[in-house]
This record gives structure tokens, C-alpha cells and sequence, in this order.
């Protein structure tokens, strides 16, 4: 069997905005404005800007290589066993948590009408024993709502998408059009910037902005089951990119001018309201619009569940690539008459069950995610220049101009995402690829003819890449390092960084 080409350009481009908007609308803007005041506004327009640069780097490569599992098989064939294994162990953990993530985010909404779901401990939430119950029924439709195929996955998420997508839009149109507060843009005392460009690329990363943005590379997972998808996947990476950059600031826009100055009164980082664990409905409920809080409470709902639904998706064809080059059990590859790696869903199923264990609380295991997924996307630049230099004379559909440059950059603010996570989440993720790193040991132990151990001389890189990385992130200003190396400085730090390592790479 071999998976069906089912998904059309619309299809395709949905998918992408479904897993970009999810959770993060809903709780974005208050954590960007609490980090960077009105400027929150640069911070998601930078944060548009530089996820689309990197999306292009993976538009060639999507469309010169449309098959299942795309960053998996890019790394295999730029660099061999060892990247795709540390590729694809990032991507598949973090895709696994996503459904998990977002069933939590559901459950925690889903509470207020239905008690026993979640418990308070810790100044956090949790889920109880019939949460998890709940969380995993919940999980297991969108299982069978996937071994449909393709086609019936596409149809229904349009569906869900648009739902998703009426609610934010209606959110812009009512917060602007209802005593819309201008003076909050440069109020008294703050001004515009109040915590300049440090709490503008702050926000970034832990204002929930880069967050908000993860998900287009589900793109590149469907992209085996794509019509066309010499046109359709960087239309439908690029596009999801700049709608949602547009989404977000409109909404980070109304959020702003509809605070009440007195909720600002002690400044921006001490920005506090009635009713703002959940920002939006809460000012909806001072603006004395009950209706329209039952509204968001609804689409908190439907927005996470459409979420982990194409996660759901996506994920098993990341399972189906690991398989396809080795790395998970060759069964992982069966597929339905639907053309569903039906295996691969019922894996990453229980392994997300698992995690609810160790990770019972949204906010923990979206911590966890954060950690693993953002290092995935540094093969997008480094593997393009590579395969253009190894296959020159392949058809490239999609023909990047001005690659080399491009890559480069791209490159750069994959290690600005990451120094910018800080500390607390660069060890995190160091301890995820430290794991990766022992089953790959494993794999070298158990293959006879030494195959993996010859596969390193193309990616010994990534040892003084990742080590350097740390120290930097330990030594910078983000997230709790030691600040020995300035704000400022820091930039051309990471750039050192990045010149010697995509040199090397």
C-alpha cells in the first residue's frame, strides 16, 4: 500500500493554519504584553518574519523530496543515520506531546462545566484520574476519526478550522469596535516600549509568540499525501505563515486597546484584571458580553481539539518515516486500505497516554514541548545546501533565490529561538537529546556492519554545536542564565556561533 496523494492546495493550507492556531490565541497576547508592553506588537510581527524565513528553506525542500515524514528523510539524506536519528527523535517526542498538551487544554476549559475533570495543587492544575480517563476517550477519537484516510481527514478539518478561525476574527471586530482605549498604545509613565528590545525578543519565546507559531511543519509530514505538491506545499507553508502573522497581531491589537488603564496602573508587568486566567473572556465579562464568553469558552474547546486532531495525523506519518529509515520496527510502515499508518497512530496513542504521568499539568508538559521541538527545524537551512551540492542536477520545483543567504539567516534565528528560550528550557531539551543520543549508541552496538559508526564523520558537528549553545544560553540574559554575556553582545555571540557551525555543518 502506499499513501494516497488526497489532499488538495485548500486541504493542505488549512492544515497548516489548524495546527498554528491552537491554544496560543487564547493566552498569547496577555503573556506578550505582560513581557514587552505594547510592543508585543513588533514581537509578533518579528516572530511572523522569522518563522516565514525559515519556512522557505523547507518550501524547496518540501517540494523537491513530497514524501511522508519530511524532516526526518531530509536530515537522512543531507546527513545520514545519526541526524535524521536526532531529527526525528526531537520531532516525534514533541509531535507525540502535542495531542496530550492541547487534550489538557480542552479538559482545563471543559472544567468549568463538568467538576472532577481537573484539581487545583501547587498554584497549578491537574489532571485527576478521571481527567485522564476522559483525556484518553478523547484521544481515541481522534484515532479513529484519522484511520479514515487522507480525504476524510482533510474535508473535516477544513471543517474544524473554520470554526477555529470565525472566533479570533469576531474577537478583533468586537474588542476594536467597543471602547476601543488608544492612549493605552503609549500610556503615561511606560510609553510604547516600556522594557525595550530585550522584552520584545523576550516575549518571543516565553510571551508565548514563537509558541503560537509552531505547527506548519505538519505540512511537511502530509506532504506524501498532497495533490500537486510542487505548488500546494509552499503555498500552503507561506500562506499559513503570513495569515497567522496577521491574525495574531490584530488580536494582539485588540487585546491592548481594550485593557482598562487601571489595570495597567502599575505597569505593564504587573498587568492584572478580574478574570484573566482566561484574557479574552475576561474582558468580555467586564464589557458585560455573556454571550460572547459562552462563544470563547466553546472554541476552547474546538481550537484545541482541532490542534491535536491534525497532530494526530502528522505525527503517525513522523513514525512512519523513522520506520522507513530504520529506526522503529518495520511494521510501523503498514498501512490501511485508507492509506492510514494505522500502527503508527495506535504507538504515539499509548506513548501519549504515558506521558500524562509524569506531566499531569498543561503547564508542565507544554514547557517539555517547547524544549524539544524548536532545535527540529535547523535542518531546513543546513539540509538545503547540503542536497543542492550533493544533487544538483534533481528537479526543484520550488527554486529558493539567493539560497545561500537565506539558508544563512534562517540558520541564525533557528539559534536566536533557542538562546532566546533561555536556560531553563536549553537543559531541558540537552537532556531529550542526551536520551536520543543512547538509543543512537544502541543502533551502532547492534549494527554488524558498523554503518552507523562510518554515518558520524558527516555529523560530529553537532557535538561542539550543542555544547557551545549550552554555555552561550547558560552565560546570556534569557531565562535564567547567569547574564555574563550582555544583552547586545549576545547577538554577535550567536552569530559567531552560527557562522563556525554552518561551516561546518
Amino acid at each position: 500500500m502506499e499513501f494516497q496523494r488526497a489532499i488538495g492546495p485548500w486541504g493542505l493550507l488549512f492544515a497548516g493554519i489548524g495546527s498554528v492556531i491552537g491554544s496560543g490565541w487564547l493566552f498569547g497576547p496577555l503573556y506578550a504584553a505582560q513581557i514587552s508592553g505594547p510592543a508585543a506588537i513588533i514581537s509578533w510581527l518579528i516572530g511572523g518574519l522569522l518563522m516565514i524565513l525559515i519556512a522557505l528553506t523547507f518550501a524547496e525542500l518540501g517540494t523537491t523530496f513530497p514524501v511522508a515524514g519530511g524532516l526526518i528523510q531530509f536530515a537522512q539524506k543531507s546527513h545520514g543515520p545519526l541526524m535524521s536519528f536526532m531529527i526525528g527523535w526531537m520531532v516525534w517526542i514533541s509531535s507525540v506531546a502535542v495531542a496530550p498538551v492541547e487534550t489538557m487544554g480542552l479538559l482545563q476549559y471543559a472544567a468549568n462545566y463538568i467538576p472532577g475533570l481537573v484539581l487545583s495543587t501547587k498554584g497549578s492544575h491537574v489532571l485527576t484520574y478521571f481527567g485522564m480517563f476522559i483525556a484518553a476517550l478523547i484521544m481515541l477519537l481522534m484515532c479513529v476519526l484519522n484511520f479514515y484516510g487522507a480525504r476524510f481527514f482533510s474535508r473535516s478539518n477544513n471543517f474544524i478550522t473554520a470554526i477555529k478561525l470565525i472566533v479570533p476574527i469576531l474577537t478583533i471586530i468586537i474588542l476594536i469596535g467597543w471602547n476601543f482605549q488608544i492612549k493605552n498604545f503609549d500610556y503615561p509613565g511606560s510609553g510604547f516600549a516600556p522594557y525595550g528590545w530585550h522584552g520584545i525578543f523576550a516575549a518571543l519565546p516565553l510571551g508565548g509568540v514563537i509558541y503560537s507559531f509552531l505547527g506548519s511543519n505538519t505540512i511537511l509530514q502530509l506532504a506524501g499525501e498532497t495533490k500537486d505538491p510542487h505548488r500546494n506545499i509552499p503555498l500552503a507553508l507561506i500562506g499559513s505563515m503570513v495569515f497567522c502573522t496577521v491574525l495574531y497581531t490584530l488580536l494582539q491589537i485588540a487585546f491592548i486597546g481594550s485593557i482598562q488603564p487601571h489595570s495597567i496602573a502599575e505597569g505593564w508587568g504587573k498587568l492584572h484584571y478580574l478574570g484573566d486566567s482566561g484574557p479574552f473572556s475576561g474582558i468580555m465579562m467586564a464589557m458585560g458580553l455573556t454571550w460572547f464568553v459562552m462563544v470563547i469558552y466553546a472554541d476552547a474547546i474546538i481550537s484545541p481539539f482541532g490542534t491535536a486532531y491534525i497532530y494526530t495525523a502528522s505525527t503517525a506519518r513522523i513514525s512512519y518515516g523513522l520506520s522507513e529509515i530504520g529506526f522503529l520496527p518495520e511494521s510501523l510502515k503498514k498501512l490501511t486500505k485508507h492509506g492510514v499508518p494505522i500502527r503508527g497512530i495506535l504507538l504515539n496513542y499509548f506513548v501519549g497516554l504515558l506521558l500524562f504521568f509524569p506531566f499531569p499539568g498543561w503547564q508542565k508538559l507544554v514547557g517539555f514541548v517547547i524544549s524539544c521541538i524548536i532545535v527540529s527545524y535547523i535542518i531546513g537551512p543546513i539540509s538545503l545546501m547540503v542536497l543542492r551540492r550533493k544533487e544538483p542536477d534533481i528537479i526543484r520545483p520550488f527554486h529558493l533565490p539567493m539560497a545561500k543567504i537565506i539558508a544563512f539567516v534562517a540558520f541564525y534565528i533557528c539559534n536566536l529561538l533557542i538562546f532566546w528560550t533561555g536556560w531553563q528550557t536549553v537543559y531541558k531539551m540537552m537532556i531529550a537529546l542526551a536520551i536520543g543520543f543512547v538509543f543512537y549508541a544502541y543502533h551502532c552496538f547492534k549494527e554488524k556492519n558498523n554503518v552507523w559508526s562510518e554515518q558520524l564523520k558527516s555529523s560530529w558537528w553537532l557535538i561542539p554545536y550543542l555544547i557551545l549553545l549550552s554555555v552561550i544560553s547558560y552565560l546570556g540574559t534569557f531565562g535564567g542564565g547567569t547574564n555574563l554575556i550582555p544583552f547586545g553582545l549576545d547577538f554577535a555571540v550567536v552569530g559567531a556561533l552560527t557562522v563556525l557551525i554552518f561551516y561546518l555543518a
